[in-house]
């Protein structure tokens, strides 16, 4: 999440913006532009019972999706998860999911988290497995794990399609040790060790496959902090395909400052780039501003402004050919106690499992042409 004050400037700015917007969606989804969810509670939700529905009509999850445009599923892994709730990602529970991704036609994005449960700006835990390690031990053992993994996917027939080595990784993965802003100062070097240790894993186990790697900025509307991050770990000689952001208005910034980015990204990069992680509530709430989060609302939180919001990131997404997809983070949320896994208002289905209107804001119109 990107962290920053915002000025009166820019509310205004965030204002006139959304007032002349005048998107539509594209045409024809016949081309290679990508739309995909993180669909990594799903089984959990299905497990506990979770039933989802269009129009009042039950169907299978996926093939929801896969009727509303969708054609790639993420996936996080955990080290050793405990299981509970959200945290239940462990590489048995990935695979009976990626099976079922699979099976639905669709293809696979896995996150490696190097923790035993949530990684991002705020926390990246290293894994209890791994504490105490030496540097030297801690890095062949990111390499170990990952090439274990790799080699569990292929075996069951499951190989990904796009791997992310690291989930939001800006300050750093696995700390103390891959933290990069140390009291001593910047430490680049350890931090891409880990981070080439886990690419080397996955390559070992692909090899001419050509699988492309993400490394995940969760900077999505901050261009000088992207610049920073991705000129580093390029110095540093970490070798990947895809720079990989997330997007949420509220901690990271307005519409116009996610273009600002994605055209110099564009032009300052080679890589391809793909926003990972977005999303919108639709439900009523809406954080309130605070130290951690922008002053920022391009629409109301309700189930037409998430619509209006994926709509708006589409047609901004398709104006630049360096971008490859979108993927949406938890479009499968449901409101089910038992599960342990809480509903936060930013599923694409009501608490009862009913579709909101934006599950369908990346189905296209297939062309005459």
């Amino acid at each position: 999440m990107r962290f920053k004050t915002l000025n009166t400037i820019s509310i205004i700015a965030a204002i006139t913006f959304c007032l002349s917007c005048n998107y539509s969606k594209p045409e024809s989804n016949t081309d290679d532009f990508i739309y995909g969810g993180d669909f990594s509670i799903l089984k959990k939700m299905e497990d506990s019972g979770g039933i989802y529905k269009v129009n009042g009509q039950a169907n299978d999850a996926l093939e929801i999706f896969k009727d509303n445009g969708y054609t790639y599923g993420r996936v996080r892994i955990f080290h050793t998860p405990n299981m509970e709730g959200p945290v239940c990602n462990s590489l048995e529970y990935t695979i009976a999911l990626s099976r079922k991704i699979k099976n639905a036609g669709m293809k696979i994005m896995l996150d490696f988290h190097y923790s035993d449960t949530w990684a991002d700006p705020q926390k990246q835990f290293k894994p209890k497995a791994w504490e105490g390690l030496s540097f030297e031990t801690l890095t062949d053992s990111v390499y170990q794990y990952t090439k274990h993994v790799m080699e569990a996917m292929s075996n069951a027939g499951l190989m990904p399609d796009m791997i992310q080595v690291g989930n939001e990784i800006r300050p750093g993965m696995i700390w103390p040790d891959g933290l990069i802003y140390k009291e001593s100062g910047e430490d680049w070097e350890s931090f891409c060790t880990l981070v080439k240790a886990g690419i080397k894993g996955v390559n070992d186990v692909t090899g001419e496959l050509n699988i492309p790697i993400i490394i995940h900025n969760d900077q999505g509307a901050d261009f000088e902090g992207c610049k920073y991050f991705y000129d580093n770990i390029i110095e540093q000689g970490v070798e990947f395909d895809i720079i990989g952001l997330s997007y949420y208005p509220w901690w990271h910034g307005t519409f116009n400052e996610l273009e600002n980015n994605l055209s110099k990204l564009s032009q300052t990069f080679s890589h391809d780039i793909m926003i990972v992680e977005t999303a919108y509530y639709a439900n009523g709430y809406y954080p309130e501003p605070e130290e951690w989060v922008l002053d920022i609302q391009p629409f109301p939180p309700t189930e037409q402004g998430q619509y209006d919001f994926l709509i708006t990131l589409d047609s901004i997404a398709r104006q630049y050919p360096k971008l490859k997809g979108i993927l949406y983070w938890e479009p499968e949320g449901l409101y089910i106690p038992e599960s342990k896994v809480w509903f936060i208002g930013r599923s694409l289905f009501d608490k009862n499992g009913n579709a909101f209107k934006g599950i369908h804001a990346f189905k296209k119109e297939e062309s005459n042409s």
